[in-house]
Parts: structure tokens; C-alpha cells; sequence
């Protein structure tokens, strides 16, 4: 079974609307709200693909409570831990050209917070692989995260990361299964600029020195990715282009909808860059994380190469 943690879910309010005037008040065209955090959002994809999971994770308050109840809306299954305080509210503006976000810091945590989710990764009987992903709340302890894979690994069970590439560095000594940085991120975590496919590989190659096992890069508007798995590089680009409604959850579907081919048949690995791939691209042209319409089609439209070695 797989497990998502989301230390630090939201309530995500997009917004569409005029552009943005300094000191002026303007009304939207639409907004909506949707239950959110990107390991929420691997939960929520999953059961969109029909594979259940366990969302894991932080609840505080009214908005807290209905993140939980529209996790368990959506078929999803979830075992909380509650709070004190109020789950965030992040913003995000898409005036038609260009995508504003404003994102809280949330309810802190405290150090009782963080037993009872140990409590949890000790006593479950099903944990096969832990997807840990997204920002942390206010006060988490500094090792918070340290203790997450250790628990989860002293199970037998695989870790996958999604995080900020600080703490991603960090833990790659842990050799997590697989971890899915952007582009931006391994730049900021390896020093590696990522324009060409020899930039790619210098990039994977000190991921995979530092301790990981899979890579899964994500170039972002790019419309593209790398897959490495330490011996062969895959590269996979979309033939098509999207228009942009909100690329929030847009790289939580895409490594989800990766792991549902790949994690079970690891030589697998084209066929999951395309769903991958096709999913991202859906999503980020959609409200939230929109219906899947369009994932068979676009996935007959991504082309996937190996790269020589």
C-alpha cells in the first residue's frame, strides 16, 4: 500500500481574474477551492487511476477538518493528525498571462504532534512505500523528517521524496527509491544548469553519488523529464502544448501517475514517463486536479528516448 505524508496540507483558493493593479481592488472571474498538499495530491491522482492509498499528515481547525472530509469524499482514505491552530489557505491569481502565488507558513507543530505520526508509521501493518512530499509547519523539529524515513525504512518500506531541495540534500545519504526534484531545484541542491542532455547527466550522476537510487527530473514549462535509474537516462518531452491554468498540482500527478507503472515493474520506465507525463500536462491545464480527460490522448503524445550511454 502506498502512504503519503503532507506535513503541511491547504486549502488552495484559485482565482481567475483581470490583471493585478497596485492599490486597487478588482473582481475575479471565478474562484474555487480545493483540499490540497502535494502528497494529498499523489493520494488524490491514485484514486483517480482507481489504486488506494493512506494520506497521512497535519489537520488543524475548520479549514482542516474539510481537507480531511473531501480526502475522504474523493474515496481516499486518511488517518490524521490533529492539531492546534488553523490548516493554511494558499492563494493563487492567474490574470490570463501570468500565475501569481501566495503561499502561508501554517499551524505549527509540536514535538507530541510529531509521536503520534511515529506512532502511526510504527503500527501500520500495510506500509509498502512512504511518498513524503511538500513543505513542513512551523516549529517541526529540525531531524523531523530524518526520523520519517528511518521509521519508515526500519518497516522495510521504500521512501520516495518530493521536497525543497535543502532537505532533499540531506537526505539522500538515506538512499531514498526515488526522489522527483525539478530542474530548479537540482540546480540550487548539485550546482547543475540543466540545458542539455549532458547537463542532465552530470546533474543525475551526482544525485545518484550522493545516494539515490531513482531519479525522476522535471523540467517544469519545459514540458519535458529524466528518469535515471543509475545505469540508463531516459528522456521523455510532450508534443503539445497546454494552456497554463494552474500548475500546482500538475508535478504531484506526474510523479504519482509515474509511480503507478513504475513502481511495481521497474524496466517499465517508458510507458510510465509517458503517463506521467500526459498527466502533469492535464492537470496543469485544469482547476485543481481537474478530470483526466485528455491523459489517454496526450500519452499517445509524448515521445520517450534513452539516451546513449
Amino acid at each position: 500500500m502506498f502512504y503519503t505524508l503532507t506535513a503541511n496540507p491547504a486549502v488552495d483558493m484559485t482565482v481567475s481574474c483581470p490583471p493585478l493593479v497596485p492599490n486597487e481592488n478588482i473582481r475575479s472571474f471565478s474562484a474555487s477551492y480545493t483540499a490540497n498538499g502535494k502528497g494529498l495530491d499523489v493520494s488524490f491522482a491514485l484514486k483517480k487511476f482507481g489504486v488506494d492509498s493512506v494520506a497521512l499528515g497535519f489537520f488543524a481547525g475548520f479549514t482542516g477538518k474539510y481537507v480531511v472530509d473531501e480526502t475522504m469524499n474523493m474515496g481516499c482514505l486518511c488517518r490524521p493528525v490533529w492539531i492546534d491552530g488553523v490548516t493554511r489557505i494558499n492563494s493563487y491569481f492567474n490574470d490570463g498571462q501570468s500565475e501569481h502565488g501566495i503561499l502561508n507558513p501554517g499551524p505549527a507543530i509540536t514535538p507530541q504532534n510529531e509521536q503520534e505520526l511515529f506512532r502511526i508509521l510504527d503500527s501500520t501493518g500495510d506500509l509498502d512505500c512512504l511518498i513524503v512530499s511538500g513543505s513542513l509547519p512551523p516549529k517541526a523539529s529540525k531531524d523531523f523528517l530524518d526520523k520519517v524515513v528511518a521509521h519508515a525504512q526500519d518497516r522495510g518500506a521504500d521512501v520516495v521524496l518530493d521536497l525543497s531541495s535543502d532537505k532533499l540534500k540531506t537526505l539522500c545519504s538515506t538512499h531514498p527509491l526515488l526522489i522527483k526534484p525539478n530542474h530548479h531545484e537540482m540546480r540550487e541542491i548539485f550546482g547543475v544548469q540543466i540545458d542539455t542532455d549532458d547537463d542532465a547527466r552530470r546533474a543525475l550522476a551526482l544525485a545518484h553519488e550522493a545516494g539515490v537510487q531513482n531519479v525522476l527530473l522535471t523540467m517544469g514549462s519545459r514540458g519535458s523529464a529524466y528518469f535515471s535509474n543509475g545505469e540508463d537516462i531516459w528522456y521523455a518531452k510532450r508534443e503539445f502544448n497546454i494552456k497554463l491554468v494552474s500548475s500546482v498540482c500538475a508535478g504531484d500527478c506526474t510523479l504519482a501517475a509515474f509511480l503507478l507503472k513504475w513502481y511495481k515493474d521497474r524496466d517499465n520506465v517508458e510507458e510510465a514517463l509517458k503517463l506521467a507525463m500526459a498527466t502533469g500536462a492535464n492537470v496543469a491545464e485544469s482547476v485543481g486536479l481537474g478530470d483526466f480527460g485528455h491523459v489517454d490522448e496526450y500519452s499517445k503524445r509524448v515521445t520517450v528516448r534513452k539516451l546513449p550511454r
